[in-house]
């Protein structure tokens, strides 16, 4: 119980902070060209989260490292750990990666009428080589949710998406003013709570037994 409400405040705090985020990037972005594109942008990357971290790798993950530390020694569940998030990681970089050099291609797919208003795909493209990377921290930070799941911890790991509506609200007021389109700064905004999102998380892994050693 004490869990599910942990889970459950948290939740809702992510959602009035999600809430302040639509009203920020509605005021400072508008209806129109920035939105749209930003839209796009990080709909791209939340797509490939959904198919790569919090959707099937965790559901696959969390039973399977349960069942690991129920059947192994200590030493040997985070060996485990180590190997999957290192293994994550390549993986990861590598989409980032063909998702920076296809991003033209991946932009047209994803919004192709976006061809009929003069500089809109080159805004979606730029926004979505910086939300790249987005990928593997949010892949990450999945991964240490469901590691720290597993082990009855929900307070921080519910916490962490938190972080991504106050980084974008930040950033997208501080910054946007300084650039020509300031979905610019919303895009930097969200990299840097995805960040955020696996770092807050680490501390505590590193103080349940994870080492985050190569090649362990």
């Amino acid at each position: 119980v004490k869990s599910a409400l942990t889970v459950s405040i948290m939740t809702a705090v992510s959602r009035i902070f999600g809430y302040v985020r639509d009203l920020t990037l509605a005021a400072i972005l508008g209806a129109g060209f920035s939105m749209d594109a930003f839209t796009v942008a990080f709909r791209i990357a939340n797509l490939l989260r959904r198919l790569v971290a919090e959707g099937s790798m965790t559901a696959a993950f969390v039973p399977v490292f349960t069942k690991y530390k129920a059947e192994n020694s200590e030493k040997d569940l985070w060996d485990f750990a180590n190997k999957m998030f290192y293994t994550l990681s390549l993986l990861l970089v590598v989409i980032t990666i063909i998702g920076i050099v296809f991003s033209p291609l991946i932009v047209k797919i994803m919004a192709p009428g976006f061809k009929e208003v003069e500089g809109k795909v080159a805004l979606t493209v730029l926004l979505n080589r910086i939300l790249a990377p987005y990928i593997l921290f949010i892949g990450l930070a999945a991964l240490a949710m469901a590691i720290l799941n597993s082990l009855g911890h929900f307070g921080i790991p519910s916490f962490a998406p938190v972080l991504l509506n106050i980084s974008i609200i930040i950033c997208t007021l501080l910054f946007a003013p300084f650039f020509k389109e300031p979905a610019i700064a919303t895009a930097i905004g969200a990299l840097i709570g995805g960040a955020l999102q696996v770092a807050i998380q680490i501390p505590l892994l590193i103080k349940n037994g994870m080492t985050f050693r190569f090649g362990v």
